[in-house]
């Protein structure tokens, strides 16, 4: 055998080597980077977990937060009716950013448990009902607080406020008042469960 001959054997050895090399780099790599990712997956999924926990708890006062939004609006209203006169431009935007604020404070858990379920979480079979239920009801407190303030907000707009949208406004808080109420019962029920007993991950 001449020496191109071998020099040719050698070349196809060496890229058969480089060829091996590579791929075995590339499967090592995509199994180094699989793990990774599972478990920055897992310790998104546990810090889901733990703020949901630690939201049930909080929600309380949140929805305590709201109450007294919801009672400044109502002051406003009843001002504005016995003295005939319309709010300021100022003031109507202050119970603007009132309602904003409500509004995003209603939405935490739902928030939490769509971003839990995104991350495979699985919750005690005993409270998987009612950690649902709780998220159907901070939505219909959600679409309750959107029903309140559209309609305290129309009613303070440029004008004086009349008679019957403050009932409709006292209907909506006595609304608000009653899905909280339930909210809270579950809540406390949850909590009443330790957190290594709450969920697990997949």
């Amino acid at each position: 055998m001449d020496l191109q001959a071998w020099d040719n054997i050698i070349s196809i050895a060496s890229n058969a080597v480089t060829a091996l090399g590579v791929v075995g780099g590339v499967v090592f790599g995509g199994s180094k980077l699989k793990d990774y990712l599972d478990v920055k997956k897992n310790d998104v999924a546990f810090q889901t977990a733990l703020a949901l926990y630690d939201e049930f708890d909080a929600l309380r006062k949140k929805h305590l937060k709201i109450r007294v939004n919801i009672n400044v609006i109502l002051n406003h209203m009843d001002e504005s009716f016995e003295g005939q006169h319309p709010i300021t431009a100022n003031k109507y935007f202050e119970l603007q950013r009132l309602g904003i604020d409500s509004l995003d404070d209603s939405l935490s858990i739902t928030r939490l448990v769509i971003k839990a379920d995104n991350f495979n979480t699985l919750f005690n079979t005993e409270l998987h009902d009612k950690i649902i239920k709780i998220s159907d009801l901070t939505n219909s407190i959600s679409k309750n607080l959107d029903n309140f303030f559209n309609l305290t907000l129309n009613s303070l707009k440029n004008r004086v406020v009349q008679d019957s949208d403050i009932d409709k406004a006292h209907t909506l808080c006595e609304e608000y008042e009653e899905l909280t109420l339930q909210c809270h019962e579950l809540c406390s029920d949850i909590k009443e469960v330790k957190f290594k007993d709450f969920c697990k991950f997949t």
